[in-house]
């Protein structure tokens, strides 16, 4: 009977667990979906924030993972599975300390009774196992409530059975059995998993299995109270004051420690990804000492008017040059130049603005102007020199391997721009607008005209070129502009 009994059981269970698989990734396609329509019911149909305390509000906010960078809900979903993978570690902790429990205490305990219990906790622990080694996060997580329901099906179930079969029922059993300790198991796989839910639904259980317990001692008088402390600890009766206000708070109270050690994890783990998201962020388009500055005062990417200096650089006969190359090998080529380039640009405190196809948009003076703008401005000509400089380099390495060297074409302006961060609710830019822009860009365009490398405005060289040799260029009408504009070719 006994076999019949486990392999029947053992059945049931495994399909059950198959059952839950299947149903897991049908809800997993749907997940999105039902979210979003939940979330549309419950926050904005029905104002709940409005009636809730602002401390709650604020624990919400936190855990809403709608709100989080996608690098921050990537680092916390990693460390839930981590956490998953440690609360199994766990289990099979516990499985041996369970099996050092039965063994020792066989005499005194039923051995069946505790038999038939680890071997529920054994299938839901390997269970566990196979489902995070082999399913979607979000069957994980399913799987993980799962286990705590389980948990505590399995402790009241031992704590019921030894509790009836006692030589007089009496409820008082249950209520001061130290078995009660062990509900703290599945809180504590609550804080390792860094789920909120796990504990609260852990504090839920428990007050429901305890509470439940008391009232049906009190409705069937099936406990004695004890008069004093005495009386209590030494003999079988229990005290109303420690059944009512012991135990429970202290499970309480530990309940709130790990909900409080969860929620600095999570504003951790918040704070440091949307820095490190942000850092990243910058870390694109300005130079790594201006990234640290930026960090500590945040407040410099407002908009603003300011004079700034503006570089372009362009790739000349950039579609013949690259029509015989697969994407792969245009794709490299790409990233490569623009790494080159870039370099030149930070190495002289310039800010990257943009990539625009095989161009390059840089300025100087942002987000930081210079007290000089002539300083901006003899910046930018360096930088340009060492992009030709830079470009010698690579060509030679190019040509080393028989491919056609590569031109091309600077152009720099000064003048006053709106710089800032432009955004909507969807991303995010620093950039830089206004005439000056185009007229750098025109400037650059002019390089083919003049067939010349790098060409600054007339207004550049006014602030820099004592700095450098220049040949001024004959004006030319440029679009957009009323005026013909004058250029320099800046020499090496």
């Amino acid at each position: 009977m006994l076999v019949l009994f486990k392999s029947s059981t053992d059945s049931c269970i495994y399909f059950g667990i198959i059952t839950f698989l299947l149903l897991s990734e049908s809800v997993e396609n749907n997940k999105k979906r039902l979210k979003q329509k939940w979330k549309g019911v419950f926050w904005e149909a029905m104002p709940i924030k409005d009636y809730l305390p602002k401390f709650l509000c604020n624990i919400l906010e936190i855990t809403d993972r709608n709100k989080m960078d996608d690098s921050v809900r990537k680092v916390l979903e990693n460390e839930e599975i981590i956490g998953a993978y440690v609360s199994n570690v766990f289990r099979y902790v516990l499985l041996l300390f369970f099996a050092i429990q039965i063994t020792v205490n066989w005499k005194n305990g039923n051995f069946l009774a505790n038999g038939i219990g680890f071997a529920f906790f054994a299938m839901i622990t390997i269970a566990h196992t196979y489902v995070i080694r082999t399913c979607t996060n979000w069957a994980i997580k399913g799987f993980s409530y799962l286990a705590l329901f389980a948990d505590f099906i399995i402790i009241t179930s031992i704590l019921l059975y030894y509790t009836l079969h006692q030589d007089k029922f009496d409820l008082g059993f249950a209520l001061k059995n130290p078995m009660l300790n062990f509900y703290l198991f599945p809180l504590a796989f609550s804080l390792i998993q860094f789920r909120l839910r796990y504990v609260v639904l852990s504090v839920i259980l428990f007050y429901t299995v305890y509470f439940g317990i008391f009232t049906t001692a009190i409705v069937y008088d099936k406990v004695v109270f004890a008069q004093d402390w005495g009386d209590y600890v030494m003999g079988p009766n229990v005290l109303l004051t420690d059944i009512l206000f012991g135990r429970p708070i202290l499970y309480m109270i530990l309940a709130f420690f790990f909900c409080f050690g969860i929620l600095r994890t999570l504003i951790m783990i918040r704070r440091i990804g949307e820095g490190e998201a942000q850092r990243s962020l910058l870390s694109r388009y300005f130079s790594p000492g201006m990234v640290e500055e930026m960090m500590t005062n945040p407040d410099l990417l407002e908009g603003r008017r300011q004079t700034a200096t503006i570089l372009f650089t362009d790739i000349r006969n950039f579609t013949a040059l690259s029509e015989n190359m697969d994407p792969l090998e245009l794709s490299r080529f790409l990233s490569s130049i623009r790494e080159t380039l870039t370099d030149c640009v930070f190495e002289f405190g310039g800010t990257l603005d943009k990539y625009i196809g095989d161009a390059v948009m840089a300025t100087f003076g942002t987000p930081y102007p210079s007290e000089d703008p002539a300083s901006d401005a003899i910046r930018a000509l360096q930088c340009g020199q060492r992009m030709l400089e830079k470009l010698g380099e690579f060509n030679k390495a190019r040509e080393s391997k028989g491919l056609e060297a590569v031109r091309i074409g600077i152009g720099i302006h000064t003048g006053e721009v709106f710089s800032g961060n432009i955004e909507t609710s969807r991303r995010a830019e620093f950039t830089v607008i206004g005439d000056a822009v185009n007229t750098a860009s025109r400037i650059e365009s002019l390089t083919k005209n003049f067939g010349k490398e790098l060409l600054v405005s007339e207004e550049t060289w006014k602030l820099a070129g004592a700095n450098f040799r220049g040949e001024t260029l004959p004006p030319v009408q440029v679009k957009g502009k009323e005026k013909p504009v004058t250029v320099v070719a800046v020499g090496a």
